[in-house]
């Protein structure tokens, strides 16, 4: 018999699951200290609030070094964006942005030195996916 063709669903999770997650890769690795970088992207105050219910009502003892809220329009060379990157004290790096933004911060950050080793970089969001190409 001829096969017809399936179909494919794609659910993504919440912002607040894939944060649970993230700190229990983190708790799991012992990586406490930690920074957060959004943008302007919709939501990101509620990103911001819900990384704060998790770190305060934990018995980890996180070391939360702050949140760097990116305006990436009147920066077209992204000089601003790169200094603003290289002031982030922590390694770990938890993202919130659109797909586009988050192209243009891993530009920025592969050009200030901050996407090598080293590093790491969690991207949370729900618009993410649903491409064939990945950004570097």
């Amino acid at each position: 018999p001829q096969e017809k063709g399936s179909t494919f669903l794609q659910l993504g999770s919440s912002t607040q699951q894939q944060l649970q997650v993230i700190f229990e890769v983190l708790e799991e690795y012992d990586w406490t200290a930690f920074a957060v970088v959004t943008t302007l992207f919709p939501g990101y105050e509620d990103f911001v609030d819900y990384v704060e219910v998790l770190t305060d009502s934990s018995f980890i003892g996180w070391e939360h070094r702050g949140v760097l809220t990116l305006n990436l329009t009147d920066d077209p060379e992204g000089t601003r964006l790169r200094r603003q990157l290289r002031e982030v004290s922590a390694q770990i790096r938890l993202l919130y942005c659109s797909r586009e933004e988050a192209e243009a911060i891993f530009r920025a950050a592969r050009e200030a030195g901050l996407a090598g080793p080293g590093y790491i970089w969690f991207v949370v969001g729900t618009n993410l996916g649903g491409s064939d190409q990945l950004p570097e």
